[in-house]
């Protein structure tokens, strides 16, 4: 069995809501789709994104790179077709924009894989669960009032998300505190409430707010300080009872490592774009488990249904609504959790007339 032809296409999906956090505002989404095609005719699809900016990048190096090294291999060997991709490739950019060409590919061989194996996505990768709790990170948005954010974090309880996540980073630490209080106040004390930084802090100002919102019960403080800095993450832990969650901008699994072997770590939240495909993430799902770590991924809520529904260890699925404009048929929230879809793959069902409407290149 061989990949006998593999096309790729640019989309730029523009979000439902405007939404911002502490470091942008997302004013568009750029998607790289990637379709491999065996010599039996099946096809697998997988794709990519980025905030706005790198698509043509990430385009190219699958054109120029990558399909020149996975054309006529055998579609079973996704390790072995991932290892030559990174190791091709190594010199120019060991993550970033090579690493999300890379995934495109690697989700489209794992889709592929399932289809050839007549199996969902998350049965062929583990099938520990066949549902997964989701959160809302939809309404939590930077710019809202604290009015508009304490409405819409009730509204989503009322729906049944299991919990909201609001992002933090106001100009004044205060407010912050203030919005919080205020959710928490609205929402009650069951659902869970997890706050995102964005990175936007420093290990003091992250201190600072952690040691001011400890008593409303804060299921996890994301992102607080910049991720490549692990040693300050040592250091925030060890001055706070809420756990710090790490991951949506950590590219390989050997950051990963690190982050766990220093113990800065409570929530691993790889994203499988980010991370260089699900070959990687499924890497740090089971590093994660070993270690006694959960793993909760971020975004692509679509994609990471299966990945969280295939081990035992997943916490969430991240509710942000982000390829619906350009799917047939989207997940359904039921009793505050979704199921991954039933169909052999992934199941995402991309309406090719939709995302037309979005085509770069």
């Amino acid at each position: 069995m061989t990949i006998k032809a593999v096309r790729s296409s640019l989309y730029d999906i523009p979000p439902q809501v405007r939404r911002t956090d502490a470091i942008q505002t997302f004013e568009s989404m750029e998607f790289p789709l990637v379709e491999i095609e065996d010599e039996d005719g099946r096809i697998g699809v997988g794709f990519s994104y980025t905030i706005g900016k790198g698509g043509v990048a990430i385009k190219q190096i699958i054109d120029q790179y990558l399909i020149p090294i996975i054309l006529d291999a055998d579609p079973n060997n996704i390790d072995r077709i991932w290892q030559r991709m990174w190791m091709d490739t190594h010199w120019v950019g060991r993550g970033g924009i090579v690493g999300l060409g890379i995934a495109a590919i690697d989700i489209a061989l794992w889709d592929l894989q399932a289809k050839r194996a007549d199996l969902p996505l998350y049965q062929l990768l583990g099938g520990a669960k066949s549902r997964v709790p989701v959160y809302n990170t939809d309404g939590g948005w930077l710019h809202l009032t604290e009015n508009e954010l304490v409405r819409q974090s009730v509204e989503f309880i009322e729906q049944g998300f299991k919990g909201v996540k609001i992002k933090v980073g106001r100009d004044n630490l205060y407010e912050d505190v203030s919005r919080l209080r205020s959710v928490r106040s609205a929402i009650g004390q069951a659902p869970f409430l997890m706050i995102d930084a964005n990175m936007k802090w420093n290990t003091r100002e992250a201190i600072q707010l952690a040691t001011r919102i400890e008593e409303l019960g804060i299921f996890w403080f994301e992102e607080p300080i910049e991720a490549d800095d692990v040693d300050s993450h040592v250091e925030l832990k060890s001055k706070t009872t809420i756990p710090i969650a790490v991951g949506e901008t950590l590219y390989n699994k050997f950051v990963f490592q690190e982050y766990i072997s220093q113990g800065a770590v409570d929530i691993l939240q790889a994203d499988a774009v980010r991370c260089g495909g699900i070959t990687e993430w499924i890497k740090i799902a089971h590093m994660a488990e070993c270690f006694g770590l959960s793993i909760s991924p971020h975004f692509l809520m679509d994609l990471h249904v299966h990945l969280a529904a295939a081990v035992p260890h997943s916490l969430f699925v991240e509710y942000i609504p982000s390829l619906d404009p350009v799917l047939s048929d989207t997940l359904t929230l039921k009793d505050g959790h979704f199921s991954p879809p039933d169909r052999p793959g992934h199941g995402i069902a991309f309406d090719q007339e939709k995302l037309d409407q979005y085509l770069l290149a």
